[in-house]
């Protein structure tokens, strides 16, 4: 049975579930699947500039934390991924997430790989969420809040 993670944003009550890319990214995914042994919270932020996709990061640990050489084994640009996809990366202990809820135009490398697939019947909420990022983010100057954890 494919493993999957949660996305929640609490405030905007916005759910997205994600599998994860196993095959394709076995060394990160386990890595996120270790991290995520307690749900995180991050805090969102969106470029503004390179279409629809957000970045959510954990607040780095107290204590430094050894993070290996685990970088994923597809290198992708912006504008190549798909909507719904889940960009992980390794930086700063817990690392962040890249969520596409729509098309990109940059055409630069992104750290990290595509660890996970929102369903198309989700995607629609992930759209939402990305268009609340992006008021919190660029209209309202406020925090908004994304937690991550393994799915039940």
């Amino acid at each position: 049975m494919a493993r999957k993670i949660v996305l929640e944003w609490p405030s905007e009550e916005i759910t997205v579930t994600a599998t994860l890319l196993d095959e394709e990214e076995p060394e990160l995914c386990g890595l996120l699947w270790s991290n995520l042994e307690k749900p995180l919270k991050m805090f969102c932020r969106h470029p503004v500039s390179t279409g629809e996709e957000f970045s959510a990061a954990a607040r780095p640990p107290r204590h430094p934390v050894k993070t290996g050489d685990v970088i994923g084994r597809r290198k992708r640009m912006f504008c190549d991924i798909e909507p719904g996809s889940i960009n992980y990366s390794v930086h700063g202990g817990y690392g962040g997430f890249s969520c596409y809820y729509g098309p990109c135009t940059e055409p630069i490398t992104v750290n990290g790989s595509v660890v996970a697939k929102v369903p198309d019947q989700e995607l629609p909420q992930l759209r939402k969420a990305g268009q609340a990022v992006w008021d919190h983010y660029y209209m309202r100057h406020t925090p908004i809040i994304m937690t991550a954890r393994r799915s039940t």
